[in-house]
């Protein structure tokens, strides 16, 4: 399952954009780089759905969904911002406050609580509904 963060990751970041999704998640994780030290070789082996077990992509997931503005530093959910960009952009804009009361769970560390957050979002974000265009 953890083989699957950085794919959930980039499927959660894409989604909530409305300035070309893949656009500002590829500006994300092109600036997280520098930050987390992911391999390349890492990068491509979760995109093949490969098992790794490396510590600086949890990171490089924290820092993408902290550059997406949806927690802070501390763990603390930004549930304002959240909120705004799923209703701008999910068919459904009124079952995004259950959404985001169910996955925004604060853990007991940063990458867990970012990992969770984002598993969780992907796996109801049939509830929203598509990305609207």
């Amino acid at each position: 399952m953890k083989i699957s963060l950085y794919l959930v990751v980039v499927a959660f970041v894409a989604a909530v954009y409305a300035e070309t999704p893949q656009q500002k998640l590829r500006q994300y994780s092109d600036a997280c780089l520098s930050v987390s030290g992911v391999s390349q070789e890492s990068l491509r082996k979760v995109r093949n759905r490969e098992h790794v077990d490396d510590p600086k992509l949890w990171e490089h997931a924290v820092c993408i969904v902290q550059k997406g503005e949806f927690i802070d530093s501390n763990g603390d959910f930004l549930v304002d911002n959240i909120k705004t960009k799923f209703k701008q952009d999910y068919d459904h804009p009124e079952k995004v406050d259950d959404l985001v009361a169910k996955c925004a769970v604060k853990k007991d560390t940063l990458q867990n609580t970012c990992f969770e957050f984002v598993k969780c979002i992907h796996r109801n974000r049939s509830k929203v509904g598509d990305l609207g265009e």
